[in-house]
């Protein structure tokens, strides 16, 4: 039985751990419940609580939540197919480049929800204001983290790279008005990512 991974590359959450199973050699199976529509019945009997990503490991085991998943690819995988460093001030780095990306990424997720999906009337400016601002602070982190070529992990891209460029791809997609032209080193990382079988695979309209 080869993994399970629940969620559409849609989800930046369920593309963060579909590339990094590809990064590591991991066969999975894709079943890409939505988490907005029809599937919303059908993913809670797998979820109780409606939300992807969703993996079910080789013995049935089921886990959710990104960071929990991750962590437990990294737990069971060889040394050398890691994406975070085993620990000192080199994992906290990773970890810290992570948060900064995860956040963005929140923010833009509920950007979506506050612009796109509440009705024009229930739009709150000052709300909006404060999301984009939130998600600006934090990719202007990321843009001063980004090596200026290559990858933060070197000869491979670690959890913070995969981070990043999932950060840049999601939010160019969903507010492309808030980075179009303004991050030109999360664009070359992109860039770079898009010619690796995992990213390459792993993209929305793949």
């Amino acid at each position: 039985m080869s993994l399970i991974l629940y969620g559409r590359m849609l989800s930046p959450f369920v593309r963060r751990v579909a590339i990094w199973c590809r990064l590591q050699d991991r066969a999975y199976e894709s079943r890409p419940l939505m988490v907005n529509g029809p599937d919303f019945e059908e993913l809670k009997k797998i979820n109780p609580l409606g939300r992807v990503p969703v993996l079910i490991a080789e013995d049935g085991e089921m886990m959710i939540e990104t960071g929990a998943i991750t962590d437990w690819l990294d737990d069971t995988a060889p040394e050398a197919l890691r994406l975070v460093p085993a620990t000192g001030p080199a994992r906290r780095e990773v970890l810290q480049g992570v948060a900064y990306a995860n956040s963005a990424v929140e923010k833009g997720v509920s950007l979506v929800y506050d612009k796109n999906r509440r009705p024009a009337e229930l739009h709150w400016a000052e709300w909006i204001e404060r999301l984009e601002g939130q998600i600006m602070a934090a990719l202007e982190v990321l843009e001063a983290k980004a090596p200026a070529e290559g990858w933060l992990g070197g000869a491979r891209p670690n959890a913070a790279d995969v981070a990043f460029v999932i950060a840049h791809d999601f939010l160019l997609a969903v507010h492309p008005h808030l980075i179009e032209g303004r991050f030109p080193r999360l664009a070359a990382m992109s860039a770079m990512a898009a010619d690796v079988e995992a990213f390459k695979a792993t993209a929305p309209a793949a």
